[in-house]
């Protein structure tokens, strides 16, 4: 009996031990960043106009009906280790000024990259700044010399994110799924990485907000992104180990309609192999295969849609292939 107790004891370690490796393996790290620069684009038909320094930016139309769109930019490659799954991005921003009632802001993915120069307005700051070499503009990426392809900014039509602001407070934007493959890509893409630009009611006058910069004396007034992910340990899986298969990187990717898997079972016996399609929650999305396979390589196809034949929203997604104790993960990117 007490030869058994002993057995069920070593047993249980041992499932111990397998559950917290896998807990480790898994572990969510979480960072929040300030950003790296932020600006504001008055609306100046000579791009005269800037705030690099300043301690502000504005969003809406003003009470005499000219635009204020906000620019900010975090660096998420120098802070999150290359590989590393996003599972969800909120933007918090502090609203130190309001002469309206609700309006709606929404981020929107910026496509080209743009300054932070010098200049630094004063008094509450709305009316800007002459612009300084490097500052961006209503027209300019870089004063005076680098343009925008289109005055006011070049970014994604469809938001990334919406939040209706009212009172001077704080206010989040996200998580929402185009915020998380937004900065997925700048992890995966640093040199595409230009942040969001800001943009408010701009259909009637006097909706605009003020909110506080990276600048700011305050430090808990500063923008904040806050960051949850999956290291990179879960991408690279079981490297090291003795493997019996090959996982290859999606293609395309990132995709729309479908996109291509590829895996090759190594020479030897037969194994049973599973590949999955799990959210970045860690929950089953679909199961491609689940079956006995010999030697050979295989190709599978996902077309976007869950088990029960609906299609998934964008995001990254992560696809696992197991067979016995080995496991081997990759990440792809799904944009409707």
């Amino acid at each position: 009996m007490a030869q058994f107790k002993s057995w069920q004891s070593v047993f249980f370690l041992i499932i111990c031990l397998i559950f917290s490796s896998t807990t480790l393996l898994l572990a969510q790290n979480q960072i929040v960043l300030t950003p790296v620069k932020d600006n504001t684009l008055y609306f100046h038909a000579q791009g005269a106009l800037s705030n690099g320094k300043g301690q502000n930016f504005f969003v809406g139309v003003t009470a005499t009906g000219v635009i204020r769109r906000g620019l900010m930019a975090f660096d998420i490659a120098g802070a999150i280790p290359a590989g590393a799954i996003i599972q969800n991005a909120t933007l918090t921003l502090n609203l130190s000024n309001s002469n309206t009632g609700p309006q709606p802001i929404t981020l929107h993915k910026v496509l080209a990259d743009w300054g932070e120069g010098s200049s630094n307005a004063t008094g509450a700051e709305g009316s800007g700044a002459p612009a300084d070499p490097g500052d961006a503009t209503w027209i300019h990426r870089f004063f005076d010399t680098v343009f925008w392809t289109t005055p006011g900014g070049d970014f994604t039509a469809t938001s990334s994110a919406s939040q209706t602001v009212g009172n001077p407070g704080v206010y989040t934007w996200g998580p929402s799924a185009q915020m998380t493959a937004d900065v997925q890509s700048w992890l995966d893409n640093p040199s595409q990485n230009f942040g969001w630009l800001l943009m408010g009611n701009e259909e009637e006058a006097q909706t605009a907000k003020r909110f506080d910069t990276h600048e700011h004396p305050i430090v808990a007034n500063r923008p904040a992104l806050t960051i949850t992910f999956l290291p990179t340990s879960v991408e690279d899986g079981n490297d090291g180990l003795p493997s019996q298969f090959t996982l290859a990187q999606n293609y395309p990717n990132p995709f729309n309609a479908g996109t291509i898997i590829e895996y090759t079972i190594l020479p030897g016996n037969a194994i049973t192999v599973q590949l999955e399609i799990l959210n970045v929650r860690g929950q089953r999305v679909r199961t491609l295969v689940n079956e006995t396979r010999p030697t050979g390589s295989y190709r599978t196809q996902w077309d976007g849609n869950n088990e029960r034949g609906e299609e998934v929203p964008s995001g990254v997604y992560i696809y696992r292939l197991s067979a016995d104790h080995l496991i081997e993960f990759r990440k792809m990117l799904l944009l409707r």
